[in-house]
């Protein structure tokens, strides 16, 4: 077999104990968490990019068959709380800026940065949520996540309380959508429907006519 096992799916491979994940000191609730075949084919097309970039280091950290298996199978629960899609960006992002083969720790951050890209902290982001001002659906936000915020957390309660009480509800809000996004949700502003004009058009010399009558009759006239 070789390294054919590269193409065998990771479905059918046994997934790593919480302790070897703790190892990693990567804590994921596994029973939270499954693997999708969007998160299998990511990370085995990650394994087959990862060999191609780095034959020697590759076939020397993974020298045979079980090896191989069981860094897959570390490697997809490591990196299940991420979106498939940036687990894909992480990995060439990885090859392009290192010489050595890269570690699930590497991909994680490489993951992170794609996610943080363009958001604010959470002190940020808090201050910007209070600062805001009606209509917040098109206030000129950082990142809609800071309206998602808000919007959890209340506009009243954010304006009506001292910071010591707002701020932590506030950050844990931030921080579970923060985790969405690293999902791959997509997180956007709402909708805002447009405002229709009523364009109002001049009566017809007979409407003119008809409304004087009405308006005679109104007045006793």
């Amino acid at each position: 077999m070789g390294h054919s096992v590269m193409a065998k799916k990771l479905s059918d491979i046994a997934l790593p104990s919480q302790s070897e994940i703790v190892n990693q000191r990567v804590v994921i609730d596994n029973h939270a968490l499954k693997p999708t075949q969007h998160h299998i084919d990511a990370v085995s097309h990650l394994f087959t990019e990862l060999e191609l970039a780095y034959h020697n280091q590759f076939h020397k950290a993974f020298p045979d068959n079980k090896s191989l298996t069981m860094a897959k199978q570390l490697w997809l629960r490591l990196l299940i709380d991420q979106s498939p899609e940036h687990i894909a960006k992480a990995g060439r992002q990885a090859i392009c800026d290192n010489t050595f083969l890269p570690t699930p720790h590497n991909i994680r951050e490489y993951c992170e940065s794609l996610v943080m890209h363009g958001i604010p902290d959470v002190k940020r982001a808090f201050i910007e949520a209070c600062m805001s001002r009606e209509p917040r659906q098109r206030f000129a936000w950082t990142h809609p996540i800071v309206y998602h915020a808000g919007t959890s957390t209340g506009w009243f309660f954010l304006s009506g309380q001292p910071e010591t009480i707002t701020f932590p509800v506030f950050e844990r809000n931030y921080l579970l959508l923060l985790e969405r996004l690293k999902q791959g949700e997509d997180i956007t502003l709402p909708i805002v429907k447009a405002i229709e004009k009523k364009t109002s058009q001049p009566l017809s010399t007979i409407e003119q006519q008809q409304r004087m009558v009405e308006l005679r009759k109104q007045l006793d006239l």
